[in-house]
C-alpha cells in the first residue's frame, strides 16, 4: 500500500487547490506543518517532478509571504514555467 506523506501532500494540494479547501486551509496547513517534524527539503524534491510548474510557483510565493527559508529557492525561480496562474482558482477572479 502506498502512502503519501506529508510533504507529497502539500504539493499535491498546491497543485489541486480543490481538494484542500483553497488558499487559506493550504496556508493554515503550511503553517501548522512548520511546528513540526516536516522537510522543505523533501519538498523541494516533490517540486522538481515534472508537472509541478503551477505548484512550485505557488510555494515558492507562499514560502516567501511566509517567511519559510526554502532550500534550492533559486534553482525552483529557474524552473519557473511561462504564465500566471491564479493564486487561489477556487475563488472568484473578481476578487472578494
Amino acid at each position: 500500500m502506498n502512502v503519501a506523506d506529508v510533504e507529497k501532500t502539500t504539493v499535491d494540494c498546491t497543485d489541486h487547490l480543490e481538494l484542500c479547501g483553497g488558499i487559506r486551509e493550504l496556508v493554515q496547513a503550511i503553517i501548522v506543518a512548520e511546528d513540526r517534524d516536516y522537510s522543505w527539503a523533501t519538498v523541494v524534491e516533490c517540486l522538481q517532478r515534472p508537472d509541478n510548474g503551477v505548484a512550485t510557483k505557488r510555494i515558492v510565493y507562499l514560502a516567501d509571504q511566509l517567511g519559510i527559508d526554502l532550500p534550492a529557492r533559486e534553482t525552483l525561480l529557474k524552473s519557473f514555467t511561462s504564465g500566471y496562474p491564479l493564486l487561489d482558482p477556487t475563488r472568484s477572479e473578481q476578487g472578494c
